[in-house]
């Protein structure tokens, strides 16, 4: 028996769906390294493609085989509608501006998903297959990382409320594929298509990390450690010690910043004679470099006024 065309078209853009989920702006993003601005811009994003996605899937609603891969419980306009208006309120749609990439990801859906079938369902795949499966992780991590509820405002666009049995839902869209009257020639292109699909992906998401960097970035924070560790090594001992309690804190000897992100600073300090991490959070979420030496010496000035040591 011959593979069934959806394991083949899985193995065979593998590797760009990794690639995908791998991008830096992702990855700050569902690590909370962005603002809630960052997600936003993704969430406007969403809404310029599946606008036009959505038009494409109306356009085929009669058609025996392309028409077959969409359904009510897959249409994700109103729910971006929603995010939208909870995240920037009811001027939303003023912040609807393509990126480059988003533009040219729009534009070839426009040239080939409402003449050619098979490439309208090559997009449909890589867009609702995506959101049933890695959406639903980015999805759990936005959540966390923005205080964000799972499934309500903010995030309506991941929650399929009308589908109950997720991976049900995904084998019969599979089944779909399978079954699908497309010659070798025709799945052939429909691979390639959407190879590019996940392509025009990453674009967006890179066009996204160049307007919403990391202010934080691995650089930046290895150049803070080193002037806190050269210039600062006993503040960081005073900071450590107020985090411990009262009966512990003269067994701390010493402490070295060893990393930070945009909610807390890390140190590694020696108590009685082990080493032990210890992270302390900044008063609020931080947006760029400057506010660090604000933070820090918050933190010190707090941790001598309770330690009773004069600050400088």
């Amino acid at each position: 028996m011959s593979e069934p065309f959806s394991a083949r078209l899985r193995a065979a853009t593998w590797t760009d769906h990794s690639s995908a989920e791998r991008t830096t702006f992702l990855d700050d993003l569902t690590r909370g390294r962005l603002t809630v601005a960052a997600h936003a811009a993704l969430t406007a994003q969403h809404y310029l493609i599946y606008e036009v996605l959505e038009e494409a899937a109306a356009h085929w609603s009669g058609d025996p085989v392309a028409g077959s891969f969409h359904t009510e419980a897959l249409t994700r306009l109103p729910a971006l509608a929603a995010d939208l208006s909870f995240l920037l309120g009811p001027a939303w749609r003023d912040s609807l501006t393509p990126t480059p990439a988003t533009a040219e990801y729009a534009a070839r859906l426009r040239e080939i998903a409402f003449t050619w079938p098979a490439g309208y369902v090559a997009h449909h795949y890589n867009r609702y297959l995506g959101d049933l499966s890695g959406g639903q992780y980015v999805a759990r991590a936005l959540a966390r990382a923005y205080g964000l509820p799972l499934g309500g405002d903010g995030l309506r666009f991941y929650a399929f409320d009308g589908v109950a049995d997720l991976d049900g839902f995904k084998n019969a869209y599979r089944a779909r594929l399978d079954a699908a009257p497309w010659d070798a020639d025709e799945q052939d292109r429909v691979i390639d298509e959407v190879k590019l699909a996940y392509r025009l992906n990453t674009d967006v998401l890179a066009d996204l990390g160049r307007l919403h960097p990391n202010p934080f970035p691995p650089e930046v924070v290895a150049q803070i450690m080193k002037h806190m560790n050269d210039d600062h090594a006993g503040d960081s001992l005073l900071i450590c010690r107020a985090t411990l309690p009262e009966d512990t804190r003269p067994a701390a000897t010493a402490a070295a910043m060893s990393g930070m992100d945009n909610q807390a600073i890390e140190f590694k300090a020696v108590i009685d004679g082990v080493e032990t991490a210890i992270r302390v959070p900044w008063s609020h979420r931080l947006t760029e470099r400057a506010q660090v030496r604000v933070e820090v010496t918050r933190l010190y000035r707090e941790a001598c006024a309770l330690l009773g040591v004069p600050s400088r």
